[in-house]
């Protein structure tokens, strides 16, 4: 009896501890220590200070590159449709990691598969590295032997900020455009 008590137990702390390893995180209650503006060239081949171009308008930021084969498109594709759910003026940036293929004419090309309103921003690898620092964001280039060209591994969250740009929520991959949106219209 006593081994069956104790496998018991062991099951209920296994389930609870489950159950909270997998329960949403709250939505934070101040702006997180990430993000903030930058200066990139912006996909017209000028360079934009985001505190400028879109002052006093929250942000949708997402950071991948154009070659990407999954994430990135179904995620931008989530921050339009997320973006045209809601009543707030937010401006929709999306931030190359691939500085050695995305140059202005191919962002631009890019975005306007998706939007007219999506931004596309790259830089120096020195000047991106800077603004991945700030917005805690990880890539790496991924050579395979499967593949003729080369892929990326990266960071696949979406950011939320608000009208000051400072980060007020940060999305999974797998957020829907309605969870998207819900947030954007419950915190404007």
């Amino acid at each position: 009896m006593k081994v069956l008590g104790g496998a018991l137990g062991v099951l209920a702390v296994g389930i609870l501890a489950a159950t909270f390893a997998f329960w949403p995180a709250p939505p934070a209650d101040s702006p997180l220590s990430i993000g903030g503006d930058f200066r990139l060239m912006h996909e017209s081949g000028e360079v934009w200070d985001t505190a400028q171009a879109f002052a006093n308008r929250p942000m949708l930021v997402y950071f991948g590159y154009t070659y990407c084969p999954d994430v990135c498109p179904t995620t931008l594709l989530d921050m339009i449709v997320a973006s045209e759910a809601t009543a707030v003026d937010e401006a929709l940036v999306f931030v190359s990691v691939d500085p050695a293929r995305d140059n202005a004419a191919d962002l631009a090309a890019y975005t306007d598969l998706f939007d007219a309103h999506l931004h596309g921003f790259t830089g120096t690898p020195a000047a991106l590295e800077a603004v991945k620092t700030d917005w805690a964001i990880f890539s790496a280039r991924h050579d395979s032997p499967e593949f003729t060209d080369y892929l990326l591994d990266h960071t696949t969250l979406t950011f939320l900020t608000d009208a000051q740009h400072r980060v007020v929520e940060v999305f999974r991959d797998s957020a829907t455009a309605a969870t998207i949106a819900d947030t954007i219209n419950t915190r404007f």
